[in-house]
């Protein structure tokens, strides 16, 4: 039997907390095989809602009240009380859930079987078949809706899981929360969801996605907010510069561009020698993978160095035959697009090429053949 924690922020929700404290106390008593808690973080409403909680808490032995000294935010409230239901309510698993009749109450049984089953991370899902926002919605909140999480599944490279944005969720604390650094938490209002979700898919959770249809506020008004686009996309980069990989790639990406300089440069000079148009390509290319092998060797790839004259010579050699596409990318395409522009437009044609290309493939030759940090069969 698991201890579930369910977590619900408020600020001035007083006249949402006693129905939805009666309405979970019906769901709670259907559950079970789990142990059901409710944990309210309140950020020090002036209206009385934690006063509600208190009063209830004399009939309910499940119901629990932080209180915020002040309102910091709903990524700082769901912190603050995550950390206590791990630490003084020894919670199993953490159920992110709106007090205010958004989330339907009835839904809670559904995503907490799913712990019976072996998942981790239990995501109520509003994008995946059975699922939906609310028709009473006006195009732009839609719009604003579908397409932030669109885009956060797109840059965060989660296209098996539909719902990222949303916030009924349930977090296994073990082996995941417990792990979770809060003190580096990337955002203290809607976008932690981001933050968090992102962590246990990292963490390697087993995801189940619930279908769930998502309500209008019965009381009171929405708490979308109106730099919801811009906050989800500050936070999807910090995730993405975190990650190793996506490092590493923009070193390269540096790099590439350093060569694109050389290759730029070097393609005038090679013309005003006389040289043809092929060949001041194929030279100023070449001089490009010779400035992109030693900073890449140096830089990007530093962890898998390659030192020693001989083995350097040989990779060198080597760093020059996975570089033939290249040369020869370049050297065709190159040419092509300035004939069909112009040549006074030929830094678009090399920008283009280089960019679209040259890098993806060079990214991919070099982590294989080279540097050998992916796996080659």
């Amino acid at each position: 039997m698991a201890k579930v924690i369910v977590i619900i922020p408020t600020y001035n929700e007083k006249d949402n907390t006693q129905s939805m404290i009666d309405t979970l106390a019906d769901v709670f008593t259907g559950i079970k095989d789990h142990e059901m808690n409710l944990l309210y973080v309140d950020g020090n409403s002036p209206d009385g809602t934690a006063d509600v909680v208190r009063k209830n808490q004399q009939k309910y032995t499940w119901l629990h009240l932080l209180v915020e000294t002040k309102k910091e935010g709903l990524g700082m409230a769901y912190a603050k009380g995550m950390q206590h239901a791990m630490t003084e309510l020894k919670a199993d698993y953490l159920m992110e859930f709106d007090g205010d009749f958004q989330h339907k109450p009835t839904d809670i049984p559904r995503l907490v079987e799913q712990i019976n089953n072996g998942y981790d991370f239990i995501v109520g899902s509003r994008y995946i078949k059975g699922g939906s926002i609310p028709k009473e919605w006006g195009f732009k909140r839609q719009f604003l809706s579908i397409v932030g999480n669109l885009v956060a599944r797109v840059l965060l490279i989660l296209p098996r899981l539909h719902d990222v944005t949303g916030g009924f969720r349930l977090s296994k604390v073990k082996g995941f929360m417990a792990e979770f650094p809060f003190e580096e938490l990337l955002s203290r209002s809607f976008a932690y969801k981001i933050h968090t979700f992102f962590y246990m898919v990292q963490k390697g959770a087993k995801v189940k996605e619930v279908p769930i249809e998502f309500q209008s506020r019965t009381e009171g008004e929405s708490k979308i907010i109106k730099n919801e686009m811009q906050e989800t996309l500050r936070v999807i980069f910090m995730l993405q510069y975190q990650n190793p990989k996506i490092r590493k790639f923009l070193k390269f990406a540096t790099v590439g561009f350093t060569g694109f300089i050389v290759n730029f440069v070097l393609l005038r000079v090679f013309r005003g020698a006389g040289f043809s148009e092929t060949l001041s390509w194929a030279l100023s290319t070449e001089a490009a993978i010779v400035s992109n092998f030693t900073l890449n060797n140096i830089w990007t790839f530093s962890e898998q160095k390659i030192e020693g004259l001989v083995k350097l010579v040989s990779k060198f050699f080597q760093f020059n035959l996975t570089s033939a596409g290249a040369l020869v990318i370049q050297s065709v395409l190159g040419p092509l697009g300035v004939k069909l522009i112009g040549e006074q437009y030929d830094f678009i044609v090399l920008a283009f090429v280089v960019a679209f290309v040259v890098l993806p493939y060079n990214y991919i030759m070099y982590n294989i053949f080279i540097w050998k940090t992916w796996k080659h069969e």
